[in-house]
């Protein structure tokens, strides 16, 4: 479903989506043909990204992004407080910038992680006009692709989260168009050796998903996962 049927009907397209679902099966067919190879080239990928990934942007940040996590019990969760830690570190050395919590409601009823993370911001003192929430995310493509429809983007943002996740991460957002400086939340890399080939799978999905969309001249699947 395209953003203009969203519009027409009010309700957000599909999580995985038509498109989706067949991108899906291609990045399992070609790990199949290629007998796991692809996957595990992007699994690398993401380990080493995991492991080099800086504690602080390049430069001082305009905006800080922090992508949101899943809540547990409608709190913060441990992996969310670390990305959270980390913003709340950059925007006590950079008083001039603003941060962008990004995170949908993944349960019904709940509050949107974007919201519970302001308010854990707000309860460790950080200013509540620095910050702003973006709520209608579901997952990380999303969650960028609002932010830069939003008229995000531009020079000098920091984009925080878990060290496992930035590769995806900032691949998306250059997908999107978007250049932020990536910044890990975790001191140290703790991910398992199953989450890394969990963010090394999605990876390849992300690839396999932008070169069938090309290949087959889907604009609007570009327009969806970026790349266009």
């Amino acid at each position: 479903m395209s953003r203009a049927t969203e519009g027409v009907t009010g309700r957000p397209p599909p999580f995985l989506g038509h498109d989706g679902a067949i991108t899906l099966l291609t990045a399992l067919a070609v790990a199949g043909l290629t007998l796991g190879l692809a996957p595990f080239v992007a699994t690398r990928a993401v380990a080493r990204t995991a492991r080099q990934a800086p504690l602080r942007p390049a430069m001082v940040p305009a905006r800080i992004l922090v992508l949101g996590h899943r809540l547990e019990a409608g709190e913060v969760s441990a992996v969310f407080a670390a990305r959270l830690g980390r913003a709340l570190t950059l925007a006590r050395a950079a008083p001039d910038a603003q941060v962008l919590v990004l995170g949908g409601q993944t349960s019904p009823g709940a509050p949107s992680e974007a919201e519970v993370g302001r308010d854990w911001l707000v309860a460790r003192g950080l200013d509540p006009a620095r910050i702003g929430t973006e709520t209608r995310s579901r997952h990380t493509l999303e969650n960028l692709a609002h932010h830069r429809d939003g008229g995000g983007g531009g020079a000098h943002e920091a984009l925080v989260t878990s060290r496992a996740h930035l590769h995806r991460a900032v691949l998306m957002a250059r997908g999107l168009g978007l250049a932020p400086m990536a910044v890990a939340a975790e001191d140290t890399p703790v991910a398992t050796r199953l989450g890394l080939v969990a963010e090394g799978f999605m990876v390849h999905w992300y690839v396999t998903g932008r070169w069938l969309s090309r290949l087959l001249r889907r604009r609007a699947w570009l327009q969806r996962i970026g790349g266009a």
